[in-house]
């Protein structure tokens, strides 16, 4: 048995018990709400309610395995369902808090009436968050960098980060985006993990719109935690075929420019759910030709070790992974994790850290509360 997995037990018993029971509260709400109390009824929604969480597990890892057209379908489904779930299971909470309020105080109120109103503006939402999570907007930052090279005054750095390319976002999602990301005219562009998803059998569909990405100084990458999901050689064989420069606990000088990428290494016995690595810093002050004087740019998919990168005299890091919660009101969750530094731009002295909500999605493909985003940095 791999005992480095059961630190992940924590997480799945959380996440298979807020599925399931948040499902179980949103079929009480509806058979509450509406009054059904046909048996046939009830039973055919509760059914349908405990299949489609169950479902989103089991097609996720036959769409890890899978490159059938009705795993995709399933897979879509089931995400696009977890998606409205969600809403769902916040409108329940509200019409239990809302009728408690109500019959506490003594007041009469129409329960049907109350209820269908909430779940109609959950449904409006989570078709909102649909469409927002298929339209990533540019977002523009003057980013200061401590002794910047000339050579580097007034270019433009692109941050491409968590597009989860898969089933959900294929290759003309891909091919929109770097539309967007060439029509920036970049002069750099680091995409910083979790390109793949790990739900398509098929990667090379990606190679075409991947190779059409350009920027005069280069592209670069590191890992996130979903390469190593769907196999790192898998992944890396997709990027050996591009333009694309992986960068492995390595560095490159561009102009005076250190560019420093590194592993997300998930299941080392020294990192953590997060990915946390107590020897980041020595990683860094190891690489061949890194000046703790000289500006630099870290990118490591997830915000975290910043006591680390600034202790050892790194510039600046880009990070990803935390989705800024992707849906609310997770955010607080990624708050209570990575603290500060879970969405944006923050410093700690003379070192500075953004941390990026990302392009794409994980599992439903809905964002509410934040919008995707590619971040375009002009250097000073």
């Amino acid at each position: 048995m791999d005992f480095s997995l059961i630190k992940f037990l924590p997480f799945v018993v959380f996440g298979l018990t807020f599925l399931f029971g948040g499902h179980y509260l949103i079929y009480r709400s509806l058979t509450g709400v509406f009054n059904i109390s046909h048996p046939l009824f009830r039973s055919g929604l509760l059914a349908f309610l405990m299949i489609m969480p169950a479902g989103f597990f089991i097609s996720s890892f036959i769409a890890h395995a899978s490159q059938s057209q009705l795993a995709k379908i399933t897979y879509i489904i089931v995400a696009t369902w977890l998606g409205l779930a969600i809403n769902l299971l916040l409108a329940a909470i509200l019409i239990w808090l809302v009728s408690g309020l109500m019959n506490w105080a003594g007041l009469s109120f129409n329960k049907t009436f109350l209820g269908a109103g909430v779940f109609l503006l959950a449904a409006i939402l989570a078709a909102y968050g649909f469409w927002n999570a298929g339209h990533p907007q540019i977002k523009n930052i003057e980013l200061t960098i401590k002794n910047l090279p000339a050579a580097w005054q007034g270019k433009t750095l692109v941050q491409l980060s968590d597009i989860h390319l898969g089933y959900i976002y294929g290759a003309d999602f891909l091919q929109a985006v770097v539309e967007q990301i060439n029509a920036q005219d970049p002069d750099l562009i680091l995409i910083t993990g979790d390109l793949f998803d790990g739900t398509d059998g098929d990667l090379n569909v990606f190679v075409e719109p991947l190779n059409s990405l350009r920027a005069k100084e280069g592209i670069f990458f590191v890992t996130g935690n979903h390469e190593i999901y769907i196999g790192l050689p898998r992944a890396l064989a997709v990027l050996k075929q591009t333009r694309i420069k992986v960068l492995s606990n390595e560095m490159v000088n561009l102009n005076g420019l250190q560019i420093i990428g590194l592993d997300y290494s998930l299941l080392n016995d020294e990192v953590g759910f997060t990915g946390q690595s107590s020897d980041e810093g020595k990683i860094i002050t190891s690489l061949l030709g890194f000046d703790r004087n000289k500006p630099s740019i870290l990118m490591y998919h997830a915000p975290i070790n910043i006591e680390q990168a600034a202790a050892v005299g790194v510039s600046f890091q880009l990070a990803g992974h935390s989705h800024n919660g992707q849906i609310w009101p997770f955010n607080f969750f990624t708050w209570l994790i990575y603290g500060r530094y879970d969405y944006g731009l923050n410093s700690l002295g003379d070192f500075s850290i953004y941390t990026t909500n990302g392009i794409g999605t994980w599992g439903p493909p809905i964002r509410i509360g934040n919008t995707p985003e590619i971040p375009v940095f002009k250097l000073k």
